[in-house]
């Protein structure tokens, strides 16, 4: 992760969260078939009024958004700072420029919050006319390293923190230097022979829900409140979305040769019992004289005022060795010093000998608290962190071995979990070997609906996983086979067939959709054909606007409705066409009530799964 590297610019400011969360619930939606859960009595406006019925609190809360759209925005984000290697600083002529970033952010295991995602086509820090950066997609930014521990007084998924991340080849990347110093270096820098382009890095962290920071300290009755009021505000119609924000600091710098996209490569310091401070995982990267290190996910806040917790002097250690090799003391973690430098600081290590920092497992220890975080050596990094396959041939997922933040070329043992779509259940293990380039080749199963996921350790029958995925110490890669659904492909192109089985899942489960297209009415389906075809093809899975937004319509389900668009009008039903002929009918909404039985869980969710599934679902629903 070269942003541990100069040039490097810094960002921060905030960003919104507007997804759907209805989906989060398996009373409202199962990942595995992709289909929404309907009774077969039940209407579309029945469903979507007991989502509303669904808002309501309890050991956290409950469904606080049934009218999200899934958009994410940069908002009052700009450059805050450039590095050149010497610290930052506010004078160049990119600093206070807008940073712009329009996504969607989609769950491929929606029950969980451990496979997020940012599916944009582009992104930009600067002012068309003047200095500026800018990039298409390669590839969805990804949030790893989750921090449930962040922020104590957070409601929600406000107790977490995560890092962002996704990398942009040079192919298309566009720098308008002007009288940037920073976007000359950054331009100069791309020059070298293992630049692959610019990386893009942020952390998220301290998010407000109901626009009311003050919820975090305000106690149960004021949230209860908010639930209550948004409740009302749906309850009397109108497209009421709710959208939580956070706050962001982030860094880009240049993107290397063997560098992962989508997640730090570096050397990993990773936590360690310690019943006095918590400090969340950290990225070290050793240059001339000196060790940077990514804190910008690791040092949590007091309170809502964003004051950094006082750990006292850091320092660094080797482990074996009595004497640290570096320290920083306050001043350089505090608040200030964290929205300057994006969380990232820099340890001098002139006096010590860099072999023996090559060769050694480093350690990050507080003078107060004793040793927070110690490096795990070996660390498997999958390619494709978050893989869709349809039902049939298997697909492939990869990971490459790195070693002390460079990639190992050697043939080593691993073992591979297999885990439960909550990461909580070890569901196989495999004892299997990487290849003489450290990659290991992995066989996915599509043979069902279903979500899974991978968890590789680098040794030979390692002990299974005891707390199941623990985003903080473990790499992973998640799996989601959207059935074939080939009796949905097999129907009769009829409106009937398309509504019941293809549009009403979307219908129903995003009331967005109203505002700009109405999907029970076969006039507009059949009118938007071209728009729906390319925008529902495969090949536009990783735009910005591909339907349906949740990425889960399965082949089969694709090909019923590119029979009944491709259709000659004149080849319709006398009923179809009446259909076509007048919009219809609305159908009041009625309160429907919902039975409140729990959702059967698997038994015995390990810590880390059951607290990644209670930020999306507190009440277990």
């Amino acid at each position: 992760m070269s942003i541990l590297q100069t040039p490097r610019i810094h960002f921060k400011g905030q960003i919104s969260w507007d997804p759907i969360v209805t989906n989060n619930y398996k009373r409202f939606y199962d990942e595995n078939t992709s289909q929404t859960v309907m009774t077969p009595t039940e209407t579309m406006q029945q469903f979507r009024q007991s989502a509303i019925e669904s808002v309501k609190t309890g050991a956290g809360g409950g469904n606080w958004n049934p009218h999200g759209t899934h958009r994410v925005q940069f908002f009052n984000t700009a450059v805050s700072s450039v590095d050149l290697g010497k610290g930052p600083v506010t004078t160049d002529k990119l600093v206070g420029a807008p940073a712009k970033l329009s996504a969607m952010l989609i769950d491929l295991e929606p029950y969980g919050a451990c496979t997020s995602q940012l599916f944009f086509d582009g992104i930009s820090f600067g002012i068309d006319g003047g200095c500026r950066v800018a990039a298409p997609c390669n590839q969805r930014f990804t949030a790893r390293y989750i921090n449930f521990q962040r922020n104590a007084q957070g409601i929600i998924a406000g107790v977490a923190s995560v890092n962002w991340q996704t990398s942009f080849s040079k192919h298309g990347l566009q720098i308008d230097v002007h009288k940037s110093d920073a976007l000359a270096a950054l331009h100069h820098a791309l020059q070298d022979s293992d630049a692959q382009g610019i990386v893009v890095s942020f952390n998220a962290y301290c998010t407000v829900y109901f626009d009311d920071p003050s919820l975090a300290t305000a106690g149960a009755s004021a949230t209860t409140a908010q639930f209550q009021a948004l409740r009302d505000k749906l309850t009397k119609g109108g497209f009421q979305p709710n959208p939580a924000r956070s706050q962001v600091v982030g860094t880009i710098g240049v993107w290397r040769k063997d560098e992962p996209m989508h997640e730090p490569g570096d050397r990993a310091l990773l936590p360690v019992d310690n019943d006095k401070a918590f400090v969340a995982a950290a990225h070290a990267r050793q240059g001339k004289g000196i060790m940077t290190v990514d804190l910008s996910n690791s040092v949590s806040e007091t309170g809502m005022d964003l004051t950094k917790q006082d750990l006292g002097t850091l320092q660094l250690f080797l482990t074996g060795k009595a004497d640290a090799i570096a320290s920083i003391n306050y001043d350089k973690y505090d608040r200030k010093a964290y929205e300057a430098g994006a969380g990232i600081v820099t340890f001098d290590i002139s006096k010590v000998n860099p072999v023996d920092i090559e060769n050694g497992q480093l350690e990050l220890h507080s003078s107060k608290y004793g040793l927070l975080l110690q490096e795990s050596v070996l660390r498997l990094i999958p390619h494709t962190p978050n893989l869709y396959l349809d039902q049939g041939p298997a697909g492939n997922v990869k990971f490459t071995l790195y070693s002390r933040g460079k990639p190992l070329h050697q043939v080593s043992d691993i073992t591979l979990f297999q885990l439960s779509a909550s990461g909580g259940q070890v569901t196989g293990t495999q004892n299997l070997k990487t290849d003489a380039q450290g990659v290991l080749n992995v066989t996915a199963s599509a043979t069902k609906g279903t979500v899974y996921a991978y968890l590789p350790v680098p040794a030979k029958s390692a002990p299974p996983p005891t707390q199941g995925l623990d985003t903080q110490t473990n790499t992973y890669a998640y799996v989601r086979v959207r059935q074939a659904d080939s009796n949905i492909a097999a129907m009769a192109p009829t409106w009937d067939n398309v509504y019941k089985y293809v549009l009403i899942n979307w219908n129903a489960m995003a009331p967005c959709m109203d505002n700009w297209l109405d999907l029970a009415n076969p006039a507009q389906v059949h009118q938007y054909a071209s728009i729906l075809h390319r925008l529902t093809a495969p090949a536009a899975f990783e735009t910005y606007l591909f339907m349906p937004v949740t990425r889960d319509m399965t082949a089969g389900q694709r090909s019923l409705l590119y029979k009944f668009l491709d259709k000659p009008l004149t080849a319709l039903t006398a009923a179809e066409q009446a259909d076509l002929a007048e919009k219809a009918p609305a159908v009041a909404l009625k309160a429907v009530q919902v039975a409140e039985a729990a959702d059967t869980e698997e038994a015995a969710l390990p810590h880390f799964a059951q607290l990644s599934r209670s930020l999306r679902n507190p009440n277990n629903e």
